[in-house]
């Protein structure tokens, strides 16, 4: 008895793990976002230039100077078998260059998408430029497993010292799979510099098979070492919150979003700054 009880558990669980899954990535569109900072700033930041800039927009990075080492963990849904996870290393080089990697997992153990990926950035003025190479995988129940590897390119602009503008493009390539066409997806954003501990962002995106949608968020610095995040996503609805910490050597980020029907996410972050003393 207790046997078939726990077979029809798991067959439940599983069904759960599915349903809620595909309604994530087919109904309200794929929602990476990895960085509790991007994340709590409403998923956008596609102007931005810090670290987290590596998994969104890579020109971002550009203006680095030392390595730096990034983790992500991302709880979905309040289901422990659902996890968005991350990591990367940036590598500055000579005359503004930099190298980067990074990899990124979310879903559960039967219907996943993986993604490695080799980043390149150069600085130029107030121009930053980004491409990015990614392999990505999707697992789907015991037999489906499909890589596909893609290209995006991106940029930056500091039209002046309170407006930094930026574009990014995801699947330049228009990689194909047997069914469709994966996704092409277009972004552009905006950061305004309020203050020296204000900053505003504001984003439109637009990918090949869904809608328009905007999404947006403010940070405020309320110490030398704390910052307080809110954001805000349109089409689908999604609000945003987080908290962060941030030493020249290491910085700590924590980001809640909600979604209805679907729920909430919690997301803890982490960089190391590797810079010599």
């Amino acid at each position: 008895m207790n046997i078939f009880l726990n077979t029809v558990m798991k067959f439940f669980i599983g069904l759960a793990l599915f349903v809620l899954t595909y309604f994530h990535h087919k109904s309200y569109g794929q929602d990476f976002a990895s960085g509790a900072r991007t994340r709590s700033l409403g998923s956008g930041c596609t102007a931005d230039s810090t670290v987290w800039s590596l998994f969104n927009n890579p020109a971002g990075i550009a203006s680095l100077k030392h390595v730096a080492v990034l983790i992500s963990d991302e709880k979905i849904y309040g289901i422990q078998e659902i996890k968005n996870f991350s990591a990367g290393i940036i590598c500055p080089l000579k005359k503004q260059l930099l190298l980067a990697a990074s990899f990124s997992n979310q879903g559960y153990k039967w219907f996943n998408d993986q993604q490695i990926g080799i980043h390149a950035a150069h600085r130029k003025g107030p121009y930053s430029l980004g491409i990015s190479f990614i392999l990505w995988q999707r697992i789907a129940g015991e037999t489906f497993r499909e890589t596909y590897p893609l290209c995006n390119i991106g940029g930056t602009m500091s039209v002046n010292k309170h407006l930094q503008i930026g574009l990014h493009i995801s699947n330049v390539s228009n990689t194909q799979n047997t069914v469709q066409t994966l996704p092409l997806r277009i972004k552009g954003g905006m950061l305004y510099k309020i203050s020296n501990d204000v900053l505003f962002y504001a984003d439109i995106i637009k990918q090949s098979n869904s809608n328009v949608f905007f999404s947006s968020g403010l940070e405020y610095r309320m110490h030398r070492f704390f910052y307080l995040r809110t954001g805000l996503q349109l089409k689908p609805m999604r609000l945003h919150g987080g908290a962060g910490f941030s030493s020249k050597r290491l910085s700590i980020d924590y980001s809640f979003s909600w979604q209805q029907p679907l729920g909430s996410k919690h997301q803890l972050s982490m960089y190391i700054n590797l810079r010599k003393k």
